[in-house]
């Protein structure tokens, strides 16, 4: 007998989704499912509600043994990336950056084969999924959504954002007050998913009491899922490790796959769906030979030029607030790049420390990259940690587009604006060993306090100790050199967590397609997908909103066809 109707593998921001609208119906039971810690309505950890936000710096809530390559296994070393382990998923841990992209980007799935999921077919669900308190009501905006999107007023921002925009408008770009509604290029206000005072993540919007109260809704968090149970042709549940531990099955009537673009194909593959070759090779009984799984594997490469701030640059008041109100969009004009390929993030602040509140960050961002990667299974051992390599900048295009980014930032800290408040612009070329100031402990705040009031008090002196420490290299090392430039950016390259596209949803012919256009996995029965790894390209802004419109559609779909 079946424990429930359906089992949502993942309480990350799809999951949440999920959760909520499927439980609308009191007919069908649900099982939500998150290896991470709850997120209780009510009793938030002020990390989590943080407007910094602090949570990303809490390694409680993320995998602690998650390691990548953002070159190619075989050239670049394994390092650690961020993921979010807790309810809610990165919407917990994330800056709460609300973009949804490019029309663009949506065209291109359609022509890549999933029909229905144009510009004009996913509109209506931006605009369900919204509360848009300063466009609410208009056209391309919804008004009555659970997650509340606001931006940051002209007289908010921060003296490094306003001087971006006046090196922005003295320069003839356009400034874009609706960056989720007027698309071309241009100096544009940050949307954000946020309350007034507060984080919006997905599990607090979508997961409040009064849907948590739902007698048809059951939330287990602390909870692994190891495999699928496959049991003649179809998926019957999942295998699972509870809080202590101990393994038992779930059994279901549907499972619906909402763990990531990482963790969905690997719980795949290791379930007997994937490259038939790889999995004979890894040992696995080959259920269904599925080519794409794992691979496709995208995210947004970036760099992260900095600058030290002035007094007169520097952002004060109040603590708790984002530290980005703006976002530089244009186009490369490369051949074969789609329009508002490139960004960069305008961060008036870089991380919670003193230090860190001294550091203004300009960074490159490729928004559509052309380069993939790959996820799969590690030798003969399928349980062993998976080998994820993001192959970035294997495209050319993807590389020289960067270069023009870098530059382009150079170009703006150059700026008379932005000289009147910063020193000299730089690259951090040790960011990885330096990370670990990043962790929340009294001795960093102390440490990193007293080298704040040092660089105060006698900036060149203070400079000079920490170059001690931080290995900084001026951008004008490299801004007139095409070949150094290259070989620093194929060195200290890395990608974003905004993953996507490791189980595609494509067309009947296409093999390597993993689900067809309304998320269902190819080859067995009772399976879904709902997370960023359907995405054939991942769209040029921040993941977090397309992957709850993703949702918000898979849960429509899911409850037409089995009547949930």
């Amino acid at each position: 007998m079946n424990e429930c109707d359906i089992v949502i593998v993942g309480g990350g921001a799809a999951g949440s989704v999920l959760a909520a609208r499927l439980s609308e119906n009191p007919h069908t039971r649900i099982v939500l499912l998150e290896a991470g810690a709850d997120i209780v309505p009510g009793g938030e950890p002020a990390d989590v509600t943080s407007l910094f936000p602090l949570s990303t710096f809490n390694e409680a809530y993320m995998w602690p043994k998650l390691h990548v390559h953002w070159l190619r296994a075989d050239n670049s070393p394994a390092v650690h990336m961020a993921q979010a382990k807790v309810l809610g998923g990165g919407s917990t841990i994330m800056g709460m950056w609300a973009m949804r992209g490019m029309p663009s980007d949506y065209d291109e799935w359609e022509a890549a084969g999933a029909t229905g999921w144009s510009w004009q077919h996913v509109l209506p669900y931006f605009r369900r999924l919204e509360t848009d308190v300063d466009f609410g009501g208009m056209p391309l905006h919804g008004q009555s959504g659970p997650v509340p999107i606001r931006r940051m007023p002209y007289a908010d921002w921060p003296p490094f954002a306003k001087a971006v925009a006046a090196v922005s408008a003295r320069r003839g770009t356009a400034f874009v007050e609706d960056m989720n509604g007027d698309f071309g290029d241009g100096h544009c206000t940050l949307a954000l998913s946020r309350y007034e005072r507060s984080r919006a993540s997905a599990g607090i919007c979508y997961l409040d009491r009064e849907t948590r109260a739902r007698a048809n809704l059951t939330i287990r968090t602390e909870t692994v899922v190891r495999r699928l149970l496959v049991e003649g042709g179809r998926i019957a549940g999942v295998v699972l490790a509870g809080p202590d531990g101990t393994e038992g099955n779930l059994r279901s009537s549907h499972t619906v796959l909402a763990a990531g673009a990482l963790a969905t194909p690997v719980l795949l593959m290791r379930s007997g769906l994937g490259p038939g070759a790889m999995l004979g090779a890894a040992g696995v009984q080959i259920i269904v030979d599925l080519p794409g799984v794992g691979q496709n594997l995208q995210t947004h490469p970036i760099v992260l030029p900095l600058a030290w701030l002035n007094r007169a640059g520097r952002t004060t008041g109040q603590a708790d607030r984002p530290p980005s109100s703006t976002f530089l969009r244009w186009s490369s004009g490369l051949e074969g790049c789609p329009p508002g390929d490139m960004s960069i993030y305008v961060r008036a602040f870089v991380t919670w420390h003193a230090l860190g509140r001294r550091l203004a960050m300009l960074a490159p961002v490729l928004g559509r990259p052309l380069s993939r990667g790959s996820v799969t299974l590690r030798g003969r051992d399928p349980d062993a940690a998976p080998i994820i390599a993001f192959d970035l900048l294997s495209d050319e295009r993807d590389l020289l587009r960067m270069m023009q980014g870098f530059r382009r930032a150079a170009a703006i800290y150059a700026a008379p604006e932005l000289r009147a408040m910063c020193g000299p612009a730089f690259v951090l070329e040790n960011a990885v060993q330096l990370s670990r100031y990043n962790r929340i402990t009294p001795a960093n705040r102390l440490l990193t306090a007293a080298a704040a009031s040092l660089l105060d008090a006698a900036p060149g002196p203070g400079r000079k100790l920490l170059g001690t420490i931080a290995d900084m290299r001026p951008l004008e090392d490299f801004v007139h050199d095409d070949a150094a430039l290259a070989d620093y950016l194929r060195s200290r390259i890395f990608g974003t967590y905004h993953v996507a596209g490791t189980c595609r949803m494509g067309a009947a012919g296409d093999p390597m397609a993993v689900t067809n256009t309304r998320g269902r996995v190819r080859g067995i029965a009772d399976l879904s997908i709902a997370d960023t790894s359907l995405m054939p390209v991942v769209p040029a802004g921040n993941t977090h909103i397309p992957a709850v419109m993703v949702a918000e559609r898979i849960a429509e779909y899911i409850k037409a066809e089995l009547g949930a």
